[in-house]
Formats: C-alpha cells, sequence, structure tokens
C-alpha cells in the first residue's frame, strides 16, 4: 500500500515556499507569491521540525492550504503540487509533516492534468 502525500514543492529544488530544503527561512509565500491565500500564515521557525516537511494526505486538504487558483499561478512559477511516498510520517501541531530525508518525489500534477 502507497503512503502518498501532497505538498507545494519546487519543481527543481523540492523547497517550499517558507523554507528552503536546509531550513532556511525563505519569506517567499509573503513576498514574491502574497496572492496566495495562506500568504499571512507565519510558519514560524521551529527546529523540533527541522528535516521534515509540511504535507497533507488529501488534495482537497491541499486545497485548503492553497487554493486552485493559487497553484496555477504558482505553476508558472515551477510550483507544483508534489506527490511524495513518506514512511516516516507525524503528526505535529495542526499538521502532518513527512520526514525529508526518507521521503521520495513520486510525481508532480499540473492542475491541468488533475
Amino acid at each position: 500500500m502507497e503512503n502518498l502525500y501532497y505538498r507545494i514543492a519546487h519543481e527543481n529544488t523540492n523547497q517550499g515556499l517558507w523554507y528552503e530544503a536546509s531550513g532556511n527561512f525563505t519569506g517567499l509565500i509573503h513576498n514574491e507569491f502574497n496572492f496566495c491565500m495562506n500568504k499571512d500564515l507565519p510558519m514560524p521557525f521551529d527546529a523540533e521540525i527541522v528535516g521534515w516537511l509540511s504535507a497533507t494526505k488529501t488534495l482537497e486538504e491541499l486545497y485548503n492550504w492553497f487554493s486552485k487558483d493559487d497553484i496555477e499561478k504558482l505553476e508558472k512559477h515551477g510550483w507544483f503540487i508534489t506527490v511524495y511516498e513518506a514512511e516516516n510520517v507525524k503528526q505535529y501541531k495542526n499538521h502532518l509533516v513527512i520526514c525529508q530525508k526518507t521521503s521520495r518525489v513520486k510525481e508532480r500534477l499540473s492542475l491541468a492534468c488533475v
């Protein structure tokens, strides 16, 4: 049985919109991509989850973080729905996180194909 998880990640770096892969804050969501509905979500640094990636279990949950309109706009900048296969998963505070080292990208989805 596959353990699939969804997140928005850059097609070349797999980084998210708050932090790069090494855990350094980028603030891209607050500045460059401030059209996203969650642009005001602060997502403060938390040393306990460095090496973990925020993810959702379903696409429907991901759409609560990013609207379809947000995702369509992000795709133009190289950010896509990224499907990860992950075994090492935990609930952390108010969301799921997957282990960055042991998770693997299974595929990238474009809203044009979903």
